[in-house]
């Protein structure tokens, strides 16, 4: 009997177990408040987050868009720089006149007159001192400083005016040493002066080429003919498209380059008394008879000049080109052929 009472007091000390039912209704109900918990968090707290990612995505996309043309922009410089072997300064001496409007409209306020210079430059040092593996010993090229491109005040018998700033080392090559230059190339204002601004340009662009050939140019330490100098920038000038009337194609007088001028009593200064496109008129034969004449001329005349110079670089009595050409086909016959 006391056992049995014992019994009955202690049965409530034990915790009673719940039911399946109960304990799948209060799991469900359990589920469905985390549930809404989790869909209030998702529309209260997690959007924004959401959101703000996206904002973050697309600002580091465009960052990265952004990079990328900056990195081009760089490289496009560094070329831009590194092209440039020399300084250029632009100088417009006529500000007020109505061609030094015209020069900053056109070519100084988008720096076109720069890219000119660049341009011209770069045709005349890959023609003169084109190194390549073929060459026993590479041709010796100007250091050029700086070149100022200068609009002037006043008309010129020129289109354009080039000078060293040092006229004692102008054009030096001495004992190995070789000078850094600085050139002046004077514009004449009235070759801005031409409404027609595509024709402009060309000439603008043509005495700028004959300036930057001059510049390249050995000339024996100033003591080459400076007729046969002016026929080599001819040539050169030339080449790029801007010869003088009557030498296109390197003929004269309209004879589409069939018939040599006279060739002046066979001295051997024959250049003496010619025009500069005569000049380049031989000299295109004598380049057509021995390719890279003009490149071992003007290496040749980087320290020194004497009479035989021409004769001597192409290794043949350059008057006897005269009787070597061949008419019908526009090419010089070797002396073998001619004379055998």
């Amino acid at each position: 009997m006391e056992n049995n009472n014992k019994h009955s007091l202690l049965q409530p000390l034990i915790t009673p177990i719940s039911s399946p039912t109960t304990t799948t209704a209060a799991a469900t109900a359990a589920a469905e408040t985390s549930s809404t918990c989790y869909s209030l968090l998702d529309d209260h707290h997690y959007d924004p987050f959401i959101k703000s990612s996206k904002i973050i995505s697309n600002t580091n996309f465009i960052f990265r868009i952004l990079l990328v043309f900056l990195v081009a922009s760089i490289s496009i410089w560094a070329n831009y720089e590194a092209s440039r072997t020399f300084d250029i300064n632009i100088v417009n001496d006529s500000k007020d006149s109505q061609a030094g409007k015209r020069f900053d409209l056109f070519y100084v306020s988008n720096d076109k007159a720069t890219r000119i210079v660049l341009n011209t430059s770069s045709f005349v040092e890959h023609f003169l001192y084109n190194n390549n593996s073929n060459n026993i010993k590479p041709y010796t090229k100007k250091h050029i400083k700086s070149v100022t491109l200068r609009l002037v005040d006043r008309n010129l018998t020129a289109a354009a005016v080039t000078a060293a700033e040092d006229h004692h080392a102008s054009g030096k090559y001495f004992k190995g040493y070789n000078y850094n230059y600085n050139y002046v190339i004077d514009i004449n204002p009235m070759l801005i002066e031409d409404k027609d601004y595509n024709n402009m340009t060309f000439i603008v662009v043509g005495a700028i080429q004959r300036a930057m050939a001059r510049i390249w140019l050995w000339d024996g330490g100033s003591r080459a003919p400076p007729r046969l100098v002016d026929g080599m920038v001819e040539y050169i000038v030339e080449l790029a498209g801007f010869g003088r009337k009557g030498v296109s194609g390197g003929g004269g007088d309209g004879d589409g380059g069939r018939n040599l001028p006279d060739c002046g009593g066979g001295h051997r200064g024959w250049w003496e008394d010619k025009e500069p496109k005569e000049v380049a008129h031989y000299l295109q034969y004598y380049e057509n008879y021995k390719k890279g004449f003009i490149q071992r001329l003007n290496e040749a005349m980087k320290d020194t000049w004497h009479d035989r110079m021409v004769d001597d670089v192409l290794g043949f009595p350059s008057m006897k080109i005269c009787g070597l050409y061949n008419a019908s086909f526009g090419s010089v016959v070797s002396p073998e052929t001619r004379f055998v």
